[in-house]
């Protein structure tokens, strides 16, 4: 599964929205949205930040390993 499609499935999961989960990473809505479509790519500041928010569910090496 792809590290994009992973925390897509994280969020629903979670019953979170994109607009709450931007919030709480501090990071803008647009960008999370290109981010779950797999448009963007994190940096490396905010894959940690999903990784804290998702508890390690969408661990920060995905990203990297999906490269």
């Amino acid at each position: 599964m792809e590290t994009h499609t992973r925390l897509k499935s994280w969020l629903a999961a979670a019953s979170i929205s994109q607009a709450e989960m931007a919030r709480r990473l501090e990071y803008d809505k647009g960008n999370l949205h290109r981010l779950l479509n797999g448009t963007l790519r994190p940096t490396l500041d905010l894959a940690f930040r999903i990784e804290r928010e998702t508890n390690g569910a969408v661990p920060a090496s995905a990203w990297a390993e999906a490269a």
